[in-house]
């Protein structure tokens, strides 16, 4: 709509909406890199008839959405949605419907502020709808951004530097795969609280042992009301509150409003997030409250319909979940097909008793090598997709092997993951009696083509039993950093006698970060493009000593295919 020599256009327009004429004012101007009213846009929920779109105004807002199949000029999109209405602050999900499957649409989202007559027209965006069998298309995936571990200061904050991150946003945006893959720690509920444990250790005796674990949460509630049942904590109201939201609206406000306006959202829970079943009744019950809530309120994920299977179980009611989220679902693990590609989400968070991987302690006894689970509804969902699924490609993303540890090849063959007990001893049947077989060996004899995962900080690709694992780099960490690399250290691997043994060292590759991964799908092959980003101050001054000049940012620094299996 723009041009250099005319960066800024309104025009007058009348539509009619539901048989009403309303007047608006369409602006149209450069894509802003920021949260603008008008310009926050996250795209979710996309299927072969329908997307949503999540608007985020500061003001409360009347929104709808003009869309078509081809680029237009203002004012001349053919189809409207209805107008959906939103408080200050609140975001409005709107829904697209009625669309073409395999279809690329352009739209542009238009608001006003309640009470006002006109309306405004934002920036022109673009979406695709569900791919048809033998498309080529993309998507992305990106690990832990970690914006509370801002490098700016020392100690545990670090890996993360706002510049960069909006370097790789834009990086996506240049790219526009058609969706997008968040596999957690991006939304650290974790540091919030954490920082409340450090400032109340000391206050009172009761609370350091509920904190350390030696008493259960009912017992510390019976001898002192302090201090999770306090307003601004116990309440969820108040800075807590508002701090444990602002994790998740940030992210929509600085960063991914970037890209995502045009490439769909979807979100996976990382240890750090504090979405954990174990936290509920617990010391840190709201932690997983502030998570639950904030996620489905601020990003509109997917819940089991006719498009999606996944997550069910409604937590009606339960230690004040669902809260703002309404109807209780955690939207946490998911799975749809798309071309010739079935995509799976898993959670090990939500459905497990123990707490994992975490500083955090809930006032349970402490975790069990067995303890940690995805859970029997969710392995026998999985089982179920992944063998009725003849797609060509099958991936899967979680947070991490297991949910916690580091490594990937390093610790397939543990746990319900690989079968073995901390002793290397064969403890599966014992410990899930009502499963098939590990998660590993599903997976393996699924045809699943790769496994993405982050936690790690680290660009890793390693292959067991011809399944990836791939370890997904951060896309803001300005140290340029691998961490955890002695982790993916061939040396570092050794199988049980009796575990799978068909690891490959020489497939394996590690790379520092920072960037994203950008995976092409055609019918042939899968390609996954490891695209890295620097900032140019980075490149200029080299303070680690670790660029060699030749580095570029937006560089594809490294890529790989699998083909097709007959």
């Amino acid at each position: 709509h723009t041009s250099s020599a005319n960066p800024s256009t309104t025009v007058a327009t009348v539509v009619t909406i539901g048989g009403i004429n309303d007047t608006f004012s369409s602006t149209t101007g450069p894509a802003s890199g920021g949260g603008t009213d008008i310009d926050n846009i996250i795209l979710g929920r996309p299927t072969a008839s329908k997307i949503t779109a999540s608007v985020l105004a500061i003001s409360g807002t009347e929104v709808f959405v003009e869309y078509g199949e081809q680029q237009a000029q203002p004012g001349a999109y053919p189809k409207i949605t209805t107008i959906v209405s939103s408080a200050g602050g609140e975001p409005a999900e709107v829904t697209v419907e009625g669309l073409n499957a395999n279809t690329r649409y352009f739209y542009r989202v238009n608001h006003r502020e309640l009470g006002k007559t006109q309306f405004s027209s934002g920036d022109e965006h673009t979406f695709h709808t569900q791919r048809a069998i033998g498309s080529t298309f993309s998507f992305g995936v990106q690990g832990d951004s970690h914006p509370e571990r801002h490098n700016n200061n020392s100690g545990y904050l670090k890996m993360f530097n706002s510049d960069l991150y909006k370097l790789t946003m834009n990086e996506v945006a240049k790219r526009q795969p058609d969706f997008y893959f968040m596999l957690g720690d991006d939304f650290s509920i974790e540091r919030i609280i954490q920082d409340f444990k450090d400032d109340n250790y000391g206050s009172g005796y009761s609370f350091r042992k509920a904190v350390e674990g030696s008493i259960d949460y009912a017992t510390y509630q019976g001898i002192i009301a302090f201090p999770f049942i306090q307003s601004d904590i116990g309440e969820g109201t108040g800075g807590a509150r508002f701090a444990g939201y602002g994790t998740y609206l940030e992210q929509r406000e600085e960063y991914l409003n970037i890209m995502a306006h045009s490439t769909a959202l979807f979100l996976v829970n990382g240890n750090h997030e504090q979405a954990h079943y174990a936290n509920l009744g617990g010391i840190f019950n709201n932690a997983a409250i502030w998570a639950g809530d904030a996620r489905n309120k601020y990003y509109p994920l997917p819940a089991p319909d006719v498009f999606y299977t996944g997550d069910g179980a409604a937590l009606i009611g339960l230690n004040g979940y669902p809260g703002l989220a309404g109807d209780g679902l955690r939207r946490d693990y998911y799975a749809f097909t798309w071309g010739d590609s079935l995509f799976v989400t898993i959670d090990p968070y939500w459905h497990s008793p123990i707490s994992q991987n975490t500083q955090l302690w809930n006032g349970d006894p402490r975790n069990t090598f067995w303890g940690e689970t995805i859970g029997d509804a969710q392995y026998n969902w999985l089982k179920s997709t992944l063998e009725n699924s003849d797609a060509k490609f099958k991936f899967v993303f979680a947070h991490h092997v297991n949910g916690g540890g580091r490594g990937a090849a390093k610790l397939v063959a543990d746990q319900e993951w690989g079968g073995h007990s901390n002793n290397s001893t064969w403890g599966f049947d014992t410990n899930r009696p009502t499963w098939a077989k590990p998660i590993h060996q599903l997976m393996v004899d699924t045809g699943v083509t790769i496994f993405f995962q982050g936690h790690d900080h680290i660009y890793s690709r390693e292959i067991v039993d011809g399944l990836v694992y791939q370890a997904v780099p951060n896309p803001a960490d300005n140290s340029y950093w691998a961490y955890n690399c002695s982790n993916y250290d061939p040396i570092s691997i050794d199988f049980p006698a009796a575990g799978y043994g068909n690891y490959d060292p020489d497939y394996g590759v590690i790379f520092p970060n920072s960037g994203y991964l950008h995976v092409t799908v055609s019918p042939a092959f899968v390609r996954v493009d490891y695209v890295r980003t620097y900032r140019d101050i980075d490149l200029q001054n080299d303070p680690n000593d670790i660029f060699d000049g030749t580095e570029t940012n937006g560089e594809v620094a490294f890529s790989y295919s699998i083909p097709a299996q007959p």
